[in-house]
């Protein structure tokens, strides 16, 4: 049986516009994700004539309340970007299952089923860690990665007294949130913690009141950490600023290091970013090894969702096959700076005709291979925190960027959001 004839859809709402497959994408100011989705419209639109593939840029948010609002209004896109809400799409009857020829066809290893069935696109590697202006650090003479937080502060206050700025840190938007969530995901979880493991992850003993941050022993030293990293190295004017004013200070040379994911090497091209710089992995607070977050083994691509039918669910169906066009594929790859997951696709990637973006591309190979990953807190989605989650710890930075510095009441705070967002799904 084909792609679609295996495809269960419920026809919860369909496009008043004809011919159109509307897909969301966080691009915002990414010139790398957008080459990517200008190259898989023009793919879709060359194979399916008459057809158009529209976008809707989701900007630097990722897409939790414009989905729910396009659910109120029975109108979600035909395909869409799930990051971490694969789940709660899924368990609102949203989004149409894939069958395993999909991704056999592709040569995908066959990601975690949830509740016996996949959805998404597996899309590749994807790390998370810490990038660095290379001359400003050899500058301090440090040319490995600090070990630990406390490694990492002292190196900040040569790069400060040495007139460099050692931090790009934006508190308005999401990127808010990645210190805390480095933090959280690097200590807080089990790093043997797998689908297989057949242990209860962080997450699990949360949701069952066995732990809780305001009760585990590593939350008050972590909250710590980040009120010290707010105090002595962001700057005042922080709440102001997003990602797209994390990228222009660094990418312009304004700062020292970004705590960002490798999607970030794909804009270093388009913006002529004109010097070394070196990926890094994230410390640990507790004696752990240096390790890059791995984000994207489960469930979190895109999927096609239950608004489309009909001969709109066919075109979908198109649609996701021709992501992993060689073409389509490469400039994923290129503009996300993952590494290839599809064994059958012809790609080599990510790659840069830059200098120093593929210096850097390099650098993150050769540091993966060195340094290894952990999942984090994305173990599987039937084991995963509130899909709200990277809006959680964004809030609790942004508190302490305004000034709380109650280790305790940002605690409580943090397992409220939790708590609110669990009764919100």
């Amino acid at each position: 049986m084909g792609l679609l004839a295996l495809a269960v859809g419920c026809g919860c709402g369909v496009s008043k516009d004809a011919n159109v497959i509307r897909v969301t994408r966080n691009i915002g100011g990414r010139e790398g994700f957008r080459r990517h989705f200008d190259g898989w419209k023009a793919a879709f639109e060359k194979k399916n004539p008459g057809w158009i593939m529209e976008l809707i840029d989701l900007g630097n948010m990722e897409g939790t309340e414009y989905y729910k609002s396009r659910i109120a209004t029975d109108d979600l896109p035909e395909i869409v970007m799930t990051w971490e809400m694969t789940n709660f799409l899924a368990d609102g009857g949203h989004l149409v299952p894939l069958p395993d020829s999909y991704y056999e066809k592709f040569g995908i290893a066959l990601p975690a089923a949830y509740k016996g069935k996949r959805y998404n696109t597996q899309c590749g590697l994807q790390l998370q860690g810490i990038v660095v202006n290379k001359k400003m650090w050899d500058d301090i003479g440090v040319t490995e990665p600090p070990a630990t937080w406390d490694a990492w502060f002292a190196a900040f206050d040569q790069l400060r007294a040495k007139g460099y700025k050692p931090l790009v840190f934006g508190g308005r938007e999401w990127p808010a949130s990645m210190p805390l969530f480095y933090a959280i995901a690097s200590d807080l979880y089990d790093r043997a913690t797998t689908p297989e493991a057949g242990t209860p992850s962080w997450t699990i003993r949360r949701d069952k009141g066995e732990i809780s941050f305001a009760t585990d022993p590593i939350m008050p030293k972590i909250m710590e950490t980040m009120i010290r990293l707010v105090e002595k190295y962001v700057d005042k004017g922080a709440l102001s600023d997003g990602y797209n004013e994390e990228q222009r200070a660094f990418y312009g040379g304004k700062g020292a290091t970004w705590m960002m994911g490798c999607w970030m090497a794909g804009d270093i091209e388009p913006n002529k970013v004109d010097f070394d710089m070196a990926y890094w992995p994230v410390p640990s607070l507790v004696g752990r090894p240096p390790v890059f977050i791995r984000t994207s083994g489960m469930q979190s691509g895109w999927a096609v969702t239950t608004s489309a039918t009909g001969e709109k669910l066919e075109k979908a169906m198109s649609a996701m096959e021709l992501f992993y066009d060689p073409e389509v594929y490469q400039l994923f790859l290129d503009g996300e700076c993952q590494f290839a997951e599809a064994a059958k696709v012809p790609v080599k990637g990510p790659r840069s005709d830059w200098p120093p973006a593929q210096r850097l591309i390099d650098d993150m190979q050769a540091n993966l291979n060195k340094y290894g990953t952990t999942l984090g807190y994305h173990v599987a989605l039937d084991d995963l925190p509130p899909p709200t989650m990277t809006l959680i710890l964004a809030r609790i930075m942004q508190e302490i960027v305004a000034g709380e510095r109650d280790v305790n009441k940002l605690l409580k705070a943090l397992d409220a959001e939790w708590d609110s967002a669990r009764k919100g799904t």
